[in-house]
C-alpha cells in the first residue's frame, strides 16, 4: 500500500474528514463519468448547456469546479440532455473495495 493510501486510511478514521471525503469523492467520480460520456458522444459543453436550458458557464463550472456539489436534479438533467440513463446498484462493502463508496463507469452502446 502506498504512503498516500496509508495516510488516507488513517485520515478516514476521523468521522468529519471521512464524511467530507466521501461526499466530495462521489460527486467527482460521477461527474468524471458524465464528462467522459459527453466527450464520447461528441457533445460540446455549449451544446449540453443548450439541451439543458442553462448557460454554458454553468456547465463549464460544474465539470471544472474543485468542489462540485451537483444536485440529483442536475445529474438527471445532464443524463436527459445526453440521452442516457443511469443504473444504481447498492451492495455491501467488502474489504477489497476502494474507500470511495461509488463505482461509476460509462458503457457506450
Amino acid at each position: 500500500m502506498s504512503r498516500f493510501h496509508q495516510r488516507l486510511r488513517e485520515d478516514l478514521k476521523d468521522p468529519e474528514f471521512a464524511s467530507a471525503f466521501y461526499e466530495m469523492s462521489v460527486d467527482i467520480a460521477l461527474l468524471q463519468v458524465l464528462e467522459q460520456a459527453r466527450k464520447t458522444l461528441n457533445v460540446s459543453e455549449k451544446e449540453l448547456a443548450e439541451r439543458m436550458g442553462v448557460q454554458r458557464s454553468t456547465v463549464t463550472r460544474l465539470f471544472n469546479a474543485s468542489h462540485p456539489n451537483p444536485t440529483l436534479d442536475t445529474i438527471s438533467d445532464i443524463l436527459r440532455a445526453l440521452g442516457l440513463q443511469a443504473e444504481i446498484k447498492i451492495s455491501p462493502v467488502s474489504p477489497e473495495d476502494a474507500p470511495i463508496p461509488i463505482k461509476a463507469t460509462f458503457v457506450p452502446t
